[in-house]
């Protein structure tokens, strides 16, 4: 779990995103939220976006972020037995692959969305793309390791909210 900080704020001054991905099959989650969000929020955007999906984790890796390392953020952890583990300082490889995720979520931003205004609406898209996507571990997608199926998709973007260099890309439909 980590946040990704300082990216340009849409129209509801979201500049942040919290980034969870599942250690077992690898699927992530993308949550919108401003620079200043507080501990309780954070929790409470977990339990939307997460344990309403998932259930309660018997363990969470995070970096030391003061809004990981709060007592209301461990006490809350603890009644759900959950155990929190928190990377050391200067060694990100305990959370590496939420570092790689970061690094892929970027990108799909960056091809995907020019504009700004477009880039919040276009979160949920960009997490589908991520999770349907084949693993090059195991060439199935995240959505079948998680839940055993693959999604349908008959998804075309719309030309215009596509960065300039990826239209070359874009199929037609038939």
């Amino acid at each position: 779990m980590d946040f990704v900080i300082d990216l340009p704020a849409g129209p509801s001054s979201n500049n942040v995103i919290l980034v969870i991905v599942g250690r077992l099959t690898k699927m992530a989650h993308f949550a919108a939220c401003k620079t200043t969000i507080t501990t309780e929020k954070t929790a409470k955007l977990f339990l939307t976006n997460i344990m309403r999906l998932h259930g309660i984790l018997l363990a969470i890796i995070s970096d030391r972020d003061p809004r990981f390392t709060s007592n209301f953020w461990t006490k809350t952890w603890q009644q759900y037995g959950t155990l929190l583990h928190l990377s050391t300082v200067y060694h990100p490889q305990l959370d590496g692959q939420t570092e790689r995720t970061n690094q892929t979520m970027e990108q799909l931003i960056c091809m995907t969305c020019t504009n700004p205004a477009l880039r919040e609406d276009a979160f949920p898209l960009i997490e589908f793309a991520y999770n349907n996507a084949p693993s090059a571990m195991t060439t199935q997608s995240l959505f079948f390791l998680n839940y055993g199926i693959d999604p349908t998709t008959r998804l075309s973007l719309p030309i215009e909210n596509l960065a300039p260099r990826s239209q070359q890309y874009q199929t037609k439909s038939v």
